[in-house]
């Protein structure tokens, strides 16, 4: 069986280890878009706090090899599944019996006047990261365009370094689409403590630079803001572009059932590039790392010959919005989803919100105080009844016992 997978973050590398370990003399290439082994792209803000680039790759370069797992450098230009072949941008075909795409995300780039000027940069990968850290004793003055959590992280590993920060938010608050406005005033507080100055409701228009090099940003409404660093922090895309013409896009949207196939039997897809559709009708993107690695065992699975099925399970995500730890339970993003209702529990140091759906505990963020934590994923796992209750569910001295008894 010849195996090829595209892409090598969390969901190629799982699924090369796991068809590996489903078929010790299976063939198994991977596409290597970025020309580095893999690493743990969830790490990368420990570059800017003096980790070297060997210390976020969990496994040694030479083990894949030694697996009899065939790294190759180079993109994808266009799958053809009928003949099971695979061009690469660089020039040449790889052939397959079974195809996983694993390509992950794009960032959200400005098409505007001035984007080819040096000095203006993304944050999305190790390669990015290293360059930016590279600049840390050479830039004076940043403007980070985007107020959600990798901008937030940018604007974190900045301040560090000792630059005057702006952040230029298109909305009406940060932390999107983490925190809603309610809840992102303590993320905001944090921000004007560190000197970070921040401006809503507004959007590049365009970059401008002297000697090929940027010096400013001017903005939509006007603002001249003077840098002589851009960082582009404007979301994610999943980086399925090249499938155009394929005939796996359903609407520019790579859609796999819950075995993670594609509309091609022998295609399947992981990750942030996919979008499973669920046996009850509803489209759910990848929303981790950490669900990215768990479809990718699935998808390497049947791949193998299996008939596995993934399940959602209960979301767990724990980063920092600009020094704030926060903690994500369940589906956090559905909470705007018809029935629902949120319930806002705001401190002076802390933002703890509750989603409720026919009464049942859905989901939950913690901001600033996760005391709560592991018992509000044992009762979103348990489907409790928490109607009437909501003060007692984060309440830790009482005994979560009593809040599953109906």
């Amino acid at each position: 069986m010849k195996h090829l997978i595209l892409g090598f973050s969390a969901a190629g590398a799982n699924a090369a280890e796991t068809l590996r370990r489903q078929d010790s003399q299976a063939e198994i290439t991977v596409l290597n878009g970025e020309n580095r082994p893999f690493y743990l792209r969830l790490d990368l803000e420990g570059i800017f706090h003096g980790k070297g680039a060997e210390q976020l790759m969990p496994r040694p370069p030479e083990y894949w090899e030694e697996r009899g797992i065939r790294v190759v450098p180079g993109r994808a230009a266009r799958v053809n599944p009928a003949r099971h072949e695979v061009h690469i941008e660089s020039g040449g075909t790889l052939h397959y019996d079974r195809l996983l795409i694993a390509v992950g995300s794009a960032p959200r780039d400005l098409t505007v006047p001035g984007r080819g000027l040096d000095g203006i940069f993304h944050y999305h990968t190790l390669g990015d990261a290293l360059a930016i850290h590279a600049l840390r004793e050479r830039v004076r003055r940043a403007v980070i365009v985007g107020g959600g959590i990798l901008g937030l992280e940018l604007a974190h590993a900045a301040h560090a370094f000792g630059w005057e920060i702006v952040i230029l938010v298109r909305g009406g608050h940060v932390g999107s689409p983490i925190v809603d406005a309610s809840g992102s005033a303590l993320v905001l507080a944090s921000l004007e403590r560190a000197g970070v100055k921040v401006i809503f409701r507004d959007e590049v228009a365009a970059f401008e630079g002297r000697e090929k090099h940027v010096t400013a940003i001017r903005t939509k409404s006007g603002r001249i803001l003077e840098c002589d660093f851009a960082g582009i922090c404007a979301g994610v895309v999943p980086d399925v572009g090249f499938l155009e013409g394929s005939g796996l896009l359903e609407d520019g949207q790579l859609i796999v059932n819950e075995r993670l196939q594609t509309s091609a039997p022998d295609v399947f897809a992981a990750g942030d590039c996919a979008v499973v559709h669920a046996t009850d009708g509803r489209l759910i993107p990848c929303r981790n790392w950490n669900v990215a690695s768990a479809q990718a065992r699935v998808a390497a699975a049947n791949m193998s010959g299996a008939d596995s099925v993934w399940t959602e399970g209960v979301l767990y995500n724990l980063d920092y919005l600009f020094g704030q730890e926060f903690a994500l339970i369940g589906p956090w993003a559905d909470r705007h989803l018809p029935e629902r209702a949120l319930h806002e529990f705001p401190a002076e140091n802390s933002y703890r919100a509750l989603v409720t759906h026919e009464g049942i505990l859905e989901s939950a963020l913690l901001l600033g105080d996760r005391s709560a934590d592991r018992r509000l994923r044992k009762l979103i796992a348990a489907g409790a009844v928490v109607e009437n209750r909501l003060p007692q569910v984060l309440d830790t001295n009482i005994p979560l016992e009593n809040l599953l008894k109906f």
